[in-house]
């Protein structure tokens, strides 16, 4: 009986107070039943070790607890996936502005690039760390004050947002006839095959331009170029004849986007794309255009990066997917 009675006392310091002695009483009863029906079973009294056996089984005094108290949530079932949005918004900006942080830091410095990019991963660091507290702080008092039940009564169903059905556009001939001509005039331009004479430089004040030149990172990658452009007219004319679901077509797409893999990894190498210089203007102003010039770069780079790879993976997976069954 003392184990029980310890027992008992355990599980009642976790209990509401103007629960304690019924829920206690009633697990009394409980317990001195089990222990019965055990001696019945074996024919005799239970030793120490048997009877704190039947306890053990029966649950830790916190688990027992647990099953008879209040449930508490910190931010309750009904309003939890509501917090889960909202996280997941909030979690998005933070990478989104450590990602800024990290490309702005990089063009500013371009030799210092393991410094950018410990700068980005403190700003995701501390800014999730700050944001999980602060919008589960502000869900933790939405679920204990009338606010939480408000926010989900006062609602109707005409404010809803409308259901917008976008019909697939799927590949459609025009675009890719497009794509021919758009990267065969490119490569045309690029290959010198047609004169252009546009001097770029944009005009400023009377007496002031800015011109612009590109650095030999893109006189080395001239062939590459090339290649690209090829590959994109190809591309787009295996679309163009129907064959865009055949492997001829997945290959060679895979082929382009590792190509603008490639191509972009060695341009973000180089650090300097385009080389700012201005006539009538002060040096901090040109080199103020220079940076921002170069950090639109690097932003571009990144994000022709990240679709190449991503297309790449997809166009892996469709190419050795194993086909519908009929």
């Amino acid at each position: 009986m003392e184990l029980i009675d310890r027992y008992l006392a355990a599980v009642g310091i976790l209990l509401p107070r103007d629960q304690r002695e019924d829920i206690t009483a009633e697990l009394r009863d409980v317990l001195l039943t089990h222990r019965e029906d055990k001696e019945a079973e074996l024919g005799r009294p239970l030793t120490r070790a048997e009877g704190e056996a039947l306890l053990m089984d029966f649950g830790h005094p916190a688990a027992v607890a647990g099953r008879y108290g209040r449930q508490q949530y910190l931010i309750g079932p009904e309003i939890f996936p509501l917090y889960m949005l909202v996280l997941k918004i909030v979690l998005a900006v933070i990478v989104g502005s450590a990602l800024v942080t990290g490309l702005v830091n990089a063009a500013v410095t371009p030799g210092a690039i393991g410094h950018a990019v410990s700068l980005a991963i403190g700003v995701i660091w501390t800014g999730s760390f700050a944001a999980i507290g602060a919008v589960t702080l502000v869900f933790a008092i939405l679920e204990r004050t009338p606010a939480g039940g408000n926010l989900l009564k006062s609602w109707r169903v005409s404010d809803l947002p409308r259901v917008q059905r976008l019909r697939p556009r799927g590949d459609r001939w025009p675009d890719h006839l497009a794509g021919v001509v758009v990267n065969g005039l490119f490569l045309l331009w690029w290959t010198g095959a047609i004169p252009f004479s546009w001097q770029p430089y944009i005009a400023a004040k009377p007496g002031q331009s800015l011109h612009f030149a590109l650095t030999p990172i893109w006189h080395e990658l001239y062939w590459p170029v090339v290649a690209l452009a090829l590959l994109t007219i190809a591309v787009h004319a295996v679309k163009l004849a129907g064959w865009a679901r055949r492997r001829v077509g997945y290959a060679l797409e895979m082929l382009l986007q590792a190509g603008l893999l490639a191509t972009a990894g060695a341009l973000a190498r180089a650090g300097q794309w385009v080389i700012v210089t201005g006539t009538g203007l002060p040096a901090q102003s040109t080199a103020g255009v220079q940076l921002g010039v170069n950090i639109g770069a690097i932003v571009t780079l990144t994000i022709v990066a990240i679709v190449a790879a991503i297309t790449l993976v997809w166009d892996a997976w469709r190419m050795v997917r194993p086909p519908p069954h009929p």
